[in-house]
């Protein structure tokens, strides 16, 4: 039996490396954008809801420390490791005007001396703005107001920013699980649209989160946006397991090739997203979600399925955008971050909380990764 896993995540690996060397040469490397949280507090805020890496039996912390997201020293740290190893975009978690991340990013990660290059964009976290009836967000007139409402403030505060993230000079803002709106959104998008360039004179670039393991591509639904894009290809549908085992990576592909054919047929772009694993057992232990492990088998190794998922990537990202997302910079409480671990020794913990795989603590090894994709998506 580990012969037969050792030769199944060869093979995956051998077929993904196959594949990205027989794409075509590309013009430049693809714009990298990180999704980026500014909700640490140095009091324990956020980091007290709990993440799988602190409850290993050798705990694993960030490089930083449990730290403040609003220390000069972390901002300039993210930004350096950022400009080092090719992430281009932070794509910031918005939760609502004056609350913590919505100030932390304001008056202190967009004003650092740090930023340099790095360009910022949204993700309007719909669900706390919009609200949740069941496990869909109904639009009615009053979350067409708060629509409207916050996108004026964004429009103030951020989408003229000199850093702000823009295509064709438009400001982009990515709308989180846009594919659970339902009841009037396809005209709320309309009317978003309309208000913010009559009232603020801008031509927004929207991104909606459509791409979706459980759900095919509805072109009505994807005509409505810019461009579309998964924040995760991850769901508690899919089978647990060494990737290689599961065939999670080809049924990756497969979502990536329906969507972007159907994306191309309304001449909207399509964004391919990469993680390198997945672990909310931290913060949700009660759900018992499967643990999506760093590697593609169980004798594979040096982080193969952060590594495999981007050439995956490489072959559907569209040359009219350019871009490719990573879930995530620093989303602690889900474990699919790139942000460095400190240095430590590997551990397993407990059944309950990392499923039977061994964890590492990979320090810079998954930007390297990255970095080395975006100089050459073969190696």
């Amino acid at each position: 039996m580990r012969t037969l896993a050792l030769l199944a995540a060869v093979a995956a690996v051998a077929a993904v490396s196959a594949a990205a060397a027989g794409a075509p040469p590309r013009a430049q490397p693809p714009t990298i954008g990180a999704y980026y949280y500014a909700w640490y507090g140095g009091d324990g805020r956020h980091w007290d809801k709990g993440y799988a890496r602190a409850r290993l039996d050798t705990p694993q912390r960030p490089a930083l420390g449990e730290y403040d997201s609003r220390d000069p020293h972390v901002i300039a740290s993210h930004y350096g490791w950022a400009q080092r190893y090719g992430v281009d975009l932070f794509i910031a978690s918005w939760w609502g005007p004056g609350g913590y991340d919505d100030v932390t990013l304001r008056d202190h990660v967009l004003p650092s001396p740090a930023r340099g290059r790095t360009r910022i964009a949204l993700l309007y976290e719909s669900t706390l703005r919009l609200g949740l009836t069941g496990n869909r967000i109904v639009f009615d007139a009053a979350a067409r107001e708060r629509l409207l409402a916050d996108f004026d403030y964004l429009a103030a505060t951020y989408l003229r920013h000199p850093a702000y993230y823009r295509v064709r000079g438009r400001p982009v803002v990515f709308l989180y699980v846009s594919r659970i709106y339902r009841g009037e959104f396809a005209t709320a998008i309309g009317e978003l649209r309309a208000h913010v360039r009559s009232r603020h004179g801008l031509d927004l670039y929207l991104v909606g989160d459509e791409v979706d393991w459980d759900l095919g591509p509805a072109r009505s639904r994807i005509r409505l946006y810019d461009a579309v894009t998964g924040y995760t290809l991850y769901s508690t549908t899919q089978r647990a397991g060494w990737p290689s085992q599961t065939r999670f990576l080809d049924s990756v592909a497969a979502t990536f090739r329906s969507f972007r054919r159907a994306a191309a047929a309304e001449r909207v772009a399509f964004v391919p997203n990469v993680q390198p694993a997945f672990n909310d057992r931290g913060v949700r232990p009660e759900a018992r979600h499967w643990v999506l492990p760093h590697e593609v088998g169980p004798r594979a190794s040096d982080f193969s399925l952060f590594r495999t998922f981007l050439r995956l990537a490489e072959r559907h990202v569209d040359p009219t955008l350019n871009l490719l997302t990573v879930t995530s910079w620093n989303e602690w409480h889900e474990d699919t971050q790139i942000e460095p671990t400190a240095p430590g020794a590997p551990s397993a913990g407990s059944e309950e909380v990392a499923s039977g795989y061994t964890y590492r603590p990979y320090g810079t090894r998954l930007l390297e990764i990255l970095d080395a994709f975006k100089r050459d998506p073969r190696r």
